[in-house]
């Protein structure tokens, strides 16, 4: 018989649960700091392709879900908080390069108009078995005297965030890793990371909107998982951030907004504002 998901008491949640990783990191600031630290490079303005974004290549290839999944000028980026070790990180790595390459270079690109490619995977286990505290891959020649990178713009980087050694850390991204696995905030970032998940756990629309969340994944199936939960998670996101539209439309008409404005304010149709207003 298939499984269906298991899922946390929304008063367990912490940076480990996808969820709260993606909303958390909807915050530019943080999430181009963290990414930053990670990756020793500059990141541009942040255009989010969508936390949770489902990607369906083909109607009949495997569809997946990404966390966090944004581009800047020259750069695409896909972080996953992983929690649990299926064995099959390198191989989703790949796919997961692929469909970005696919998601976000327009029909009539050149080959060189390719963005940067970054996976990265936050693993509270060890991935690889190795002890390290990050692996870090790229493309190279492996029948040469030396290493001759292949430049195709790929990279895939998986952080073990309970190695035992972290010297070869900078010190704030060691100090990520401690919270990641000890909720120990000792830096600023980390700080605001914690703040702003306690201030996200008191949101009622939030936690409405994980419930909703979660009671979509339960109707599915162990067969077809991904595709499930591709699904599963785009209804219920959607059907939380619509309430929340209702939530904030009444709110503003209660103000005394017209409900002209509130339409602009919310993306809501002037219909559905008007029938929201309180009647005379």
């Amino acid at each position: 018989m298939s499984e269906t998901p298991r899922f946390k008491r929304w008063e367990d949640l912490d940076i480990t649960d996808d969820f709260i990783f993606t909303r958390v990191m909807r915050n530019k600031r943080l999430c181009r700091t963290l990414l930053e630290m990670i990756l020793k490079v500059k990141i541009g303005e942040i255009h989010f392709l969508t936390s949770h974004h489902a990607i369906q290549i083909d109607p009949n290839a495997k569809g997946i879900i990404m966390d966090v999944y944004l581009k800047d000028e020259n750069k695409v980026i896909n972080v996953e908080m992983q929690a649990s070790n299926h064995g099959d990180l390198p191989r989703r790595a790949r796919y997961y390069q692929a469909a970005a390459d696919i998601d976000t270079t327009p029909k009539g690109s050149q080959y060189s108009d390719l963005k940067q490619n970054y996976v990265i995977f936050i693993c509270t286990f060890d991935p690889f078995q190795c002890g390290k505290a990050m692996y870090h891959f790229a493309n190279y020649c492996i029948n040469h005297d030396f290493p001759i990178p292949l430049e195709d713009g790929t990279s895939k980087l998986f952080l073990n965030t309970a190695a035992k050694a972290l010297d070869s850390l900078d010190g704030d991204l060691r100090l990520f890793y401690d919270y990641v696995r000890e909720r120990t905030a000792q830096t600023t970032f980390t700080k605001e990371l914690d703040s702003s998940i306690s201030k996200l756990k008191q949101e009622k629309e939030e936690r409405s909107m994980y419930l909703t969340y979660t009671s979509r994944m339960m109707e599915c199936r162990r067969d077809g998982y991904e595709e499930g939960i591709s699904i599963g998670l785009e209804r219920g996101l959607e059907q939380g951030a619509y309430q929340t539209k209702l939530e904030t439309a009444r709110n503003l008409l209660s103000e005394g907004l017209n409900p002209q404005m509130v339409a602009h304010c919310t993306s809501l149709p002037l219909e559905t504002v008007q029938e929201l207003a309180p009647k005379q």
